[in-house]
């Protein structure tokens, strides 16, 4: 049987795993978000175990690539939610939910029919379908979304796709459709659009075309979000030109460049953000 979660639509979850009940690696306060999401009370995240992508250098590899994890059913992911809300957090963030998209619909249709008082942000790593996206209306508030290559060779090497530039565009831009302006209350994003961007070593090209591309579509009052803390983890030692952090220089000279687009709203990270320090260790989850 086909499945639907993810633009593959392979048999059976092949690719993925995933299991037909969610499978979560952790949940928790989150302050590691940018600073509209964290605030100072945190993100209610909840980690979902495995991925339709299969990025060597993968933070979270544990639980999207080796699959730590538990399974949960829909009434406890709601209890989660509710659980997570009580502690005083700005948002319940379902961070990587791509391959458990079917079953999220119902347990985020329950919680829009119980008023839930949080936002949900949609976390994901852009290779998204654009049908589904388009399902998530009214029932997600924050999409958070990572555009990861505007190369798809790249996307091909350090991915394992073949073709994330043009099913990202597709889906972000659907993201944009359904919220066009971000409200922010209290320096807190209540609703809106946040799309991401890991600078890779050695890929000064594969950003700014993303950036380009954004600027040129969307236009310069998205929230863009330039992320420094790639870490060498995973696989990366398999592929030497990926196998060091990131220069301030290669960081540094896309910031410029995204400023000189005429972005307005950009979140810029400090180099020290590039460690393992900042990774949940799921396995102890």
């Amino acid at each position: 049987m086909g499945c639907n979660n993810c633009p593959r639509r392979c048999s059976g979850r092949k690719y993925c795993r995933a299991p037909d009940r969610f499978k979560i690696g952790l949940y928790q306060v989150y302050l590691g978000e940018e600073p509209s999401i964290s605030g100072e009370k945190g993100s209610g995240a909840v980690f979902f175990s495995h991925c339709n992508l299969r990025c060597v250098f993968c933070q979270n590899y544990q639980i999207s690539q080796l699959h730590y994890g538990k399974i949960y059913s829909d009434d406890e992911l709601i209890r989660i939610c509710y659980q997570l809300a009580e502690t005083g957090v700005h948002n319940i963030n379902l961070v990587s939910p791509t391959c458990y998209h079917q079953q999220l619909i119902k347990v985020l249709k329950y919680l829009k029919r119980q008023n839930f008082p949080l936002p949900i942000v949609w976390n994901s790593n852009g290779y998204e379908d654009t049908d589904n996206i388009k399902k998530l209306e009214g029932l997600v508030d924050i999409y958070l979304p990572d555009f990861k290559y505007s190369d798809d060779k790249l996307a091909l090497r350090y991915s394992s796709v073949s073709n994330y530039f043009e099913v990202a565009k597709r889906a972000i831009l659907e993201m944009y459709n359904q919220h066009r302006k971000n409200r922010i209350e209290n320096g807190i994003m209540k609703e809106g659009l946040i799309i991401r961007h890991l600078v890779l070593p050695n890929a000064i090209e594969n950003s700014k075309m993303v950036l380009k591309w954004i600027r040129e579509n969307i236009g310069p009052d998205v929230y863009i979000s330039l992320m420094s803390q790639y870490t060498p983890m995973y696989k990366s030692n398999l592929f030497p030109e990926i196998n060091r952090r990131l220069t301030w220089q290669e960081y540094d000279e896309i910031c410029d460049y995204c400023i000189d687009l005429g972005f307005n709203n950009i979140y810029i990270q400090e180099l020290s953000s590039a460690t393992k320090e900042f990774v949940p260790d799921f396995v102890q989850s």
